[in-house]
C-alpha cells in the first residue's frame, strides 16, 4: 500500500494544485453514506471498492493506472524481441519493470472498475476514455 501511496500522492497534489490555480477544482470531501441500499451493502459485503460517484481524481488515478499498465506492457515486449540486447534491458532495467508489474497488480481494482464491472459502483466510461487517451499520449511521444 505505501508503493500505491508514493506513486499516487505527489501527482494528484500537483494535478489538484494546477486545477486550483485554472479555477477548476475545489476538492473537498463528502461525506456520504456508507450503506445506501442492498446492492451497495452486497459490494461492500464482497470487499470491492465503490467507485459509484464521479470525481477528478478517478482521472488522475485510472491514468496512471493505464499509464502503469502500457509502461509493463511495453517493457515485457522490449524482453520478449529475440535481438541480442534483451538481456541488456533486463540487466538495466529489471527492477523498473518489477515496479511497474507491482504496480499494475496493485491498481487491479481499478481496472476491474474501467472494464469488467457491470454494476453501479463502475468508473464511468468518460474516465476511461480519458484515462487511455491521456496515458497513450506519454507513451506515444516516448516512441519518437
Amino acid at each position: 500500500m505505501w508503493m500505491f501511496k508514493r506513486t499516487t500522492s505527489y501527482f494528484f497534489a500537483f494535478f489538484d494544485y494546477i486545477l486550483r490555480l485554472l479555477g477548476y477544482s475545489k476538492a473537498a470531501f463528502v461525506i456520504t453514506e456508507k450503506i445506501a441500499d442492498d446492492d451497495v451493502s452486497k459490494r461492500y459485503e464482497q470487499e470491492l471498492i465503490e467507485f459509484g460517484a464521479t470525481s477528478p481524481m478517478f482521472d488522475i488515478l485510472a491514468t496512471l493506472a493505464m499509464l502503469n499498465l502500457f509502461s509493463s506492457f511495453g517493457a515485457i515486449k522490449k524482453v520478449i524481441q529475440l535481438d541480442a540486447d534483451h538481456w541488456k534491458v533486463l540487466d538495466v532495467f529489471g527492477m523498473q519493470i518489477l515496479l511497474c508489474l507491482l504496480l499494475v497488480t496493485i491498481n487491479w481494482p481499478v481496472y476491474q472498475a474501467l472494464f469488467f464491472r457491470k454494476d453501479n459502483s463502475k468508473m464511468p466510461s468518460s474516465v476511461a476514455y480519458k484515462s487511455i487517451i491521456l496515458a497513450l499520449l506519454p507513451c506515444t511521444l516516448a516512441m519518437y
